[in-house]
């Protein structure tokens, strides 16, 4: 409501007036006039007196100002700091803590609004560094109290998952999701990050990020290798060199996920037994060779697939089929009536669905995916019934033609079907994705949404357009794994860890942040939400199918009736404008306008040619 509103209907509580406080956009020379107008010193309290309002630029750190009032008459000075200094943080004021956004943008900012420059760049970086630090350890805390919950849980639903350790503390086994996200696409990103989540809450349970950047190297790389300086300089920058990596880029998933596993009883009291990722990552193997090395045969992890990643096997091997083959009928394997994108998709979606709507169920997996062959290809030598006899039949079904029996309707269309010689080309792609081996990682039916989920909202703190380091990186990490965990609320527990006291409009703008995201959360699973998805998504297919463009297609260069139609499509407007202007001026000018004459100049060359 607007402040007038919530006044009418007697649901303001704010007071009208009160104390000022929080941080102001003020111009102070207008403070400055105000204070001398009003104000006489306490001090000599002549009647004479006048405030006036100073600033000591020797003093001054970044934004946090130091100003000063001073007495005209006896020259008292009153300090007045615009920020308060957080004690025990070697001299960084409360407004400078979260210039984590870059020195350039800030920078920006501060002249838009007709503010002094900020901090120089290398204070800058001390700040960063303290504020990373905090960071760290209060995503930690988080972890750890999200690891509790799930020890609790598996505590509560299935008591034999817990075991004591030889130090008496408990060891929960539980099922992880692991995804890596790179800052750069493709295998030559500088920075990875690795989330591990917990598939029973939710919770981001560990993250690690590697890097192979570093500033300041770089900055040396033409220096003297064997000099004193450089050695003097390399000793005292290893403690803060950001490169943490040795390898290849495509290698630091693995090695991060292998780093989590391995902390993972120590640090968390966790034991990962189940995990969940990518069917082509390399990272399983990495991490089981990395377990069976420290841990021997006691600690076994078993893959378990991501349904999505499953799903778009199928797409693959289909779309990998259609590459320069000709069949046995003498016809390519695409084209109009055969495999075509839109049918490859059709039955790509019907293979997730075969999996998702078979959890625990390997034999229906198999039969459903054996459905789908089935109901996507003719066959001559068999009837509708038999051709259908693997697709369910009860209510509800999504095959048409057993819809259709049920509910006596005519929606079932035959000719939407591959020809019978696709029986026999596409069997090995359906014996090979219904294999036991493959399907009974399947069986849980769990994805690596939360995961995508989770590098979603950290790329939005740190956009890949724009190259950071490894340190802003890294409290983007630590902002969002707290938010993922506990909400916008946790920030102003990192406030406090730095000894900085929330402010009023600072928890009415993190609670509202958090109320935003679970009613957006409530609207996006809703029967509604996900109908207007789905209608979405079907004209955006519609959309893509209609051409915008194909070279030579929507030039002049055509036959003179599709020219003269273009002309008489896209002058017209420009026609009805010049007329309205010839009446008003009295012009006897040709109606036509330039552009319709160039174009009609060039419809007739065009046509004298032919």
């Amino acid at each position: 409501m607007t402040r007038n509103k919530s006044r009418e209907l007697g649901l303001r509580t704010a007071k009208e007036i009160e104390v000022a406080r929080h941080y102001k956009l003020q111009d102070f020379s207008l403070l400055n006039e105000c204070i001398s107008k009003v104000a006489i010193c306490q001090i000599c309290r002549k009647s004479s007196s006048r405030l006036q309002l100073l600033q000591n630029n020797n003093e001054r750190c970044g934004l946090a100002e130091s100003l000063f009032l001073k007495c005209s008459e006896c020259g008292q000075k009153t300090k007045l700091n615009t920020s308060r200094k957080i004690v025990g943080k070697g001299g960084v004021y409360e407004v400078m803590v979260f210039e984590t956004s870059g020195r350039e943008k800030l920078s920006q900012f501060c002249t838009r609004i007709n503010l002094l420059p900020p901090i120089t760049k290398k204070a800058l970086n001390e700040q960063l560094n303290q504020v990373t630090s905090e960071a760290e350890d209060h995503a930690l805390d988080i972890m750890l109290d999200a690891c509790a919950r799930l020890r609790q849980v598996v505590r509560e639903r299935e008591p034999s998952r817990i075991e004591i350790d030889e130090n008496g503390q408990e060891i929960a086994s539980v099922a992880v999701t692991v995804d890596g996200t790179w800052q750069k696409r493709g295998h030559t990103s500088k920075i990875v990050v690795v989330f591990i989540i917990s598939v029973e809450t939710g919770e981001v349970l560990d993250y690690e990020v590697r890097c192979l950047y570093c500033h300041e190297c770089v900055a040396h790389s033409n220096k003297d290798k064997m000099s004193v300086e450089f050695i003097s300089w390399k000793a005292a920058h290893e403690k803060d060199c950001t490169i943490n990596h040795e390898g290849s880029s495509g290698s630091m998933e693995a090695e991060a996920a292998a780093i989590m596993f391995s902390r993972s009883l120590t640090t968390r009291q966790l034991k990962y037994t189940n995990f969940v990722g990518e069917c082509d990552s390399s990272c399983y193997g990495r991490v089981a060779e990395a377990m069976k090395t420290k841990y021997g045969n006691n600690y076994v992890v078993i893959k378990e697939e991501c349904v999505r990643y499953v799903q778009k096997r199928m797409g693959s091997a289909l779309t990998e089929s259609k590459k320069g083959k000709v069949l046995g009928d003498g016809k390519i394997v695409g084209g109009a009536g055969r495999l075509t994108e839109d049918m490859i998709k059709r039955i790509q979606n019907y293979y997730g669905l075969a999996i998702k709507q078979n959890k625990g169920n390997l034999n229906g997996m198999q039969n459903a995916i054996k459905a789908i062959k089935h109901h996507v290809i003719q066959i001559s030598k068999e009837t509708l019934e038999e051709q259908h006899h693997f697709c369910p039949k009860k209510k509800g079904t999504w095959c048409k033609f057993w819809k259709d029996k049920l509910e006596n309707t005519s929606v079932y269309s035959n000719s939407n079907r591959l020809p019978e010689i696709f029986f026999i080309e596409l069997s090995p792609v359906f014996e090979r994705l219904s294999k036991y081996t493959l399907l009974v990682r399947c069986l849980k039916g769990l994805t690596q949404n939360q995961n995508e989920s989770v590098n979603g909202q950290l790329w939005l703190r740190v956009p890949k357009t724009v190259f950071t380091g490894k340190r802003r990186v890294t409290f983007a990490v630590c902002e969002t794994v707290a938010v993922a965990n506990t909400g916008a609320g946790s920030k102003a527990k990192l406030l406090i860890n730095m000894g900085i006291t929330p402010r009023r409009n600072e928890m009415v703008a993190l609670r509202q942040q958090d109320k935003t995201r679970i009613a957006e959360a409530a609207r996006k699973i809703s029967q509604t939400y996900r109908e207007m998805r789905k209608r979405r998504l079907n004209n955006k297919t519609k959309k893509n199918k209609e051409k915008s463009y194909k070279s030579g297609s929507f030039g002049l260069t055509g036959s003179q009736e599709n020219v003269s139609e273009s002309i008489k499509k896209n002058t017209q407007p420009a026609m009805k404008r010049k007329r309205v202007a010839s009446a008003a001026t009295g012009d006897k000018a040709s109606d036509l306008p330039i552009s319709s004459l160039g174009a009609a100049k060039i419809s007739f060359v065009a046509d004298k040619e032919n």
